[in-house]
């Protein structure tokens, strides 16, 4: 049912609330072997768990509410570290956990309905797999058209990986090109965010505010913007660090996007003009068939072959 306390009978609040998993080790051993599948749950809380070697550590399907997970480590699976699979879910925060090494992803979600969605204070790195032509830390998918995913919060996470073909650290994907509301209504805020082919990648979202980030090392672009609508970029910085070694390129670019704001960042790219895949690339901020698109208060730097 729903997390209306009207909705609930008496023997769900002595019997059937709640199920707790705390300080537990699971490691799959077979390699049919999965972590945890929730289905029909209220309250479900996860703490001090570690889920390794696993297909996927935590699915959640169908119906579950109020779902808390906390201090865990979910490392080394083969498919997602925490799967939100065609659930209809209120209410869940995942937090202070070590998200790691999980192929199909870190966070996946896919054909879901969800409203109130907590990613904070984690680390979550290298969830790609390299056989595989899309990878994501944190994956959200609504393309189906019937998915639903709005009111979220990603911030204080360290998001990081290495290049992978298709891998992202932050990916939404909506329904379509012209409709672009199924995903949205988020804040991407004070979060380290580095070192894929995408760092992040919106696709058909609407409503989504990204501030107060460090951005870098984004292979193909830092932040890419297709299809999307009502997007307020803000005082991040796209940078890189010279002791990490040479720069791994850095660039924002906004394609067939509408109602944007580009404010008060530093876009810097340290070696432009000498990645011989730069080929393809017009400026380091690249605004293509777009329609009222702000840029205010920015600092554009050593763009190739142009700033903007």
């Amino acid at each position: 049912r729903s997390a209306d306390p009207k909705s609930f009978e008496p023997s769900v609040w002595t019997h059937e609330r709640m199920p707790t998993v705390l300080n537990l080790e699971i490691e799959g051993q077979h390699p049919g072997s999965d972590g945890f599948l929730l289905e029909g749950t209220m309250q479900a809380t996860f703490e001090g768990v570690l889920l390794r070697k696993l297909n996927d550590a935590i699915r959640i399907h169908n119906r579950a509410r109020n779902v808390l997970i906390s201090h865990c480590h979910i490392y080394d699976n083969r498919g997602a570290g925490i799967f939100l699979d065609h659930v209809d879910l209120h209410q869940i925060i995942i937090t202070g956990s070590h998200i790691s090494y999980c192929k199909r992803g870190g966070i996946k979600i896919i054909g879901s309905q969800i409203r109130n969605l907590q990613i904070t204070g984690n680390d979550i790195e290298y969830n790609f797999d390299e056989e595989a032509n899309r990878s994501a830390d944190i994956w959200i998918d609504t393309s189906d058209g019937s998915s639903t995913v709005r009111e979220g919060t990603i911030s204080g996470n360290t998001i990081q990986a290495v290049l992978s073909p298709g891998g992202t650290n932050v990916l939404m994907i909506g329904h379509s090109p012209r409709i672009n509301n199924k995903v949205g209504m988020f804040t991407i805020s004070g979060n380290l965010i580095g070192t894929q082919e995408n760092n992040i990648h919106l696709i058909a979202t609407r409503g989504v505010a990204i501030s107060g980030n460090i951005i870098y090392n984004g292979f193909n672009q830092n932040l890419l913007i297709e299809d999307a609508q009502n997007i307020v970029v803000g005082h991040n910085s796209f940078d890189h660090n010279p002791d990490y070694g040479p720069s791994r390129r850095a660039g924002i670019q906004f394609i067939d996007s509408a109602d944007c704001i580009l404010s008060g960042s530093t876009l810097h790219e340290f070696q432009s003009g000498q990645d011989e895949d730069e080929e393809d690339r017009q400026g380091l901020l690249e605004i293509t068939r777009c329609q009222r698109i702000t840029v205010n208060g920015c600092q554009v730097l050593d763009g190739y072959p142009s700033a903007i």
